[in-house]
């Protein structure tokens, strides 16, 4: 009788076996198929936003590199007062730089200086010398890419940069071409000079990057010791040359329904269809767990974690939809007053009075418009269906607006602005259309600051030699 319950019952008990082990490997299979998945979509969008920022720090740099003046006073005939002023007091004072240096044509030390507030700190204590020679393979990376051939008008900039760690110390250096840009100066000799910075990263360098990009379990070790299963991208270079890496525990969601969902599948088994219905209930939370993180981290790489805006990531495709659709006028602007601000206040009350330049702008603009903090205190607005006289008037409205005293940390600050307009042509590329508008800014600055200045119509590029923007008084 036994037997014969056996050959009754050992099919289906043979089935259902074969089903919970077909449905285990399944489970299993497929859940670290997805966990890949997801840990090289993190590990892309990770290394990204690394690229993001530290291109966003580059670009921060030409307001110093890419200069006339420069050329003039470093590589012509050179003048220490004026590079200790406009090099490195200026840098040191209106950004996170805390070192700089100035290498001459033959890649030899002629200026130098370290903010005093790092100057005990183990990176920065070994000396000028010992900072650039880290430097090196920067500098080689920017001299062989000095005399490559670019496009007319102002260069593009040429500059490399890495993070380097010493002991718990984390410094982003960075090597920068100096260049001509309207062309008045011309250089001496085939070789420029260059710009060394070194800008501390606050705090830890993971705490830096896991809260940055919202990582778990982050930490920045030699690649050589990072588990497989952690993942990672590389960050920095260690002090004897070893590459350092982010590594972070990495997201394991299906692998986590799945062992919250074993016991259930194990005990439950009559109720295969109860158990596969809470499965389907909560694969449906991790996707839409993981579609929100990606959403937050896809929002912190197109925009700037200070201000809220749109970075410049998101500028060439803006403009081609704007400028597909009709007219648009580009403006750039910055602020005049900034840097005093910075002097007096400190860097703290400076991001405060970004985020507050961003909500006025965000009242003083069409909701239409599209608004860009491009770096440091630098802006820029597109603005379609606009004529270049409405443009102007809509100019003189956001300058009147930023000018209005702001309270911050108990004291009472006022900034001006200064603004670049160019108006976009049929076939201007969004590149040619910013350079247009810079050029103009660069133009409003030089007559005076508190300025509206609208690059030339009839010109294809804004510097070309000889060009000169017309200029129209800001209302105040």
């Amino acid at each position: 009788m036994r037997f014969v319950h056996f050959r009754l019952v050992g099919p289906a008990v043979a089935c259902v076996a074969m089903l919970i082990a077909g449905l285990a490997a399944f489970s299993y299979y497929g859940a670290a198929r997805i966990d890949a998945d997801a840990r090289q979509r993190q590990e892309a969008l990770v290394e990204r936003n690394i690229a993001f920022w530290t291109t966003d720090v580059e670009f921060s740099l030409t307001a110093w590199t890419i200069w006339d003046e420069a050329i003039a006073k470093l590589d012509n005939s050179f003048d220490f007062e004026w590079t200790d002023r406009n090099i490195g007091a200026s840098l040191i004072g209106t950004s996170r730089t805390r070192f700089t240096a100035v290498l001459d044509r033959s890649d030899a030390i002629v200026y130098s200086r370290t903010d005093d507030s790092v100057k005990d700190r183990p990176f920065f204590a070994r000396g000028p010398a010992s900072i650039v020679a880290d430097t090196e393979r920067l500098v080689k990376d920017v001299r062989g890419r000095e005399h490559v051939t670019g496009r007319k008008g102002i260069p593009d900039p040429v500059v490399s940069s890495r993070i380097e760690v010493l002991g718990e110390e984390a410094v982003l250096l960075s090597a920068s071409l100096f260049q001509p840009d309207f062309g008045t100066a011309k250089l001496k000799a085939d070789r420029a000079p260059i710009l060394i910075t070194a800008m501390p990263i606050s705090g830890s360098l993971q705490n830096f990057f896991g809260d940055r990009f919202l990582l778990d379990d982050a930490h920045i070790t030699p690649l050589s010791t990072v588990a497989p299963s952690r993942a990672r991208a590389e960050v920095a270079i260690g002090a004897g040359g070893e590459v350092e890496v982010l590594s972070w525990r990495s997201p394991t969601p299906a692998a986590d329904v799945l062992y919250q969902a074993l016991p259930l599948i194990v005990t439950v088994i009559v109720v295969l269809l109860v158990g596969g219905f809470l499965m389907v209930r909560v694969s449906q939370s991790t996707a839409q767990m993981l579609v929100s993180r990606e959403k937050q981290m896809r929002h912190a790489a197109t925009h700037d974690f200070l201000t809220g805006l749109a970075n410049r990531s998101l500028l060439d495709d803006e403009y081609s939809a704007l400028a597909a659709d009709g007219t648009l006028t580009v403006v750039c602007f910055d602020l005049d007053g900034f840097k005093a601000i910075n002097d007096s206040y400190g860097h703290a009350v400076g991001d405060d009075l970004l985020k507050v330049v961003a909500s006025r702008l965000g009242t003083a603009t069409r909701d239409v418009d599209r608004l860009f903090r491009l770096g440091g205190d630098e802006f820029a607005v597109l603005m379609p269906n606009m004529s270049v006289r409405e443009a102007e008037a809509a100019c003189r409205r956001i300058s009147a607006l930023l000018c209005e005293p702001m309270s911050l940390s108990g004291s009472i600050v006022a900034i001006g602005a200064s603004f670049g307009l160019s108006k976009v042509e049929h076939g201007t590329s969004c590149d040619a259309a910013l350079k247009a508008a810079d050029a103009a800014l660069y133009q409003a600055k030089a007559d005076g600051r508190g300025g509206v200045v609208t690059a030339s119509t009839d010109l294809p590029s804004p510097l070309i030699k000889g060009a000169r923007p017309k200029k129209v008084a800001a209302g105040r």
